[in-house]
């Protein structure tokens, strides 16, 4: 599928119901539900579709779609795949498509080094890396210039 930034992934938009989600993929594999913080009242469902691919619905956006989670190639951004290319690869991709400098991000820990993302918040996309290479798409909606404001796709 294509991802289109701010506006969703195929024929997927963002701020669809999980109800309309289902009517056009199916049911999903599985379901995972939970709080972004423990005792925030921020909760989440996430639907698999594939165990790389899922679409998380937020009580925060009255459970409409609000981010989809791309962990595997098959889709594509601006006409190419660009899962399992090195960070330089990909920045320099987007940086033709884009106007802004990404906000880097270490997310390095014990276990796991070399965890890093790249965040085009105009785009409402993060790159994920490991290891240098780009491991999973974040796609979300985007705001208004008042930055509070969801601009749902039409």
């Amino acid at each position: 599928m294509n991802i289109q930034p701010g506006i969703g992934i195929g024929q997927i938009k963002f701020g669809i119901s999980e109800e309309q989600l289902i009517a056009v993929l199916g049911k999903p594999l599985s379901v995972k539900e939970g709080e972004y913080v423990e005792n925030s009242g921020d909760y989440n469902r996430e639907l698999f579709y594939q165990e790389d691919l899922s679409f998380t619905f937020d009580s925060e956006d009255s459970y409409r779609l609000g981010l989809i989670t791309i962990r595997h190639q098959g889709h594509t951004l601006f006409g190419r795949d660009l899962i399992g290319l090195p960070v330089e690869i990909v920045k320099s991709f987007i940086s033709k498509e884009a106007s802004e400098v990404p906000k880097f991000k270490d997310w390095s820990y014990e276990d796991v080094l070399n965890h890093i993302s790249l965040d085009y918040d105009n785009l409402g996309l993060s790159f994920w890396f490991d290891d240098n290479l780009l491991d999973e798409i974040q796609c979300s909606y985007l705001f208004f210039e008042d930055g509070n404001t969801v601009k749902w796709p039409e």
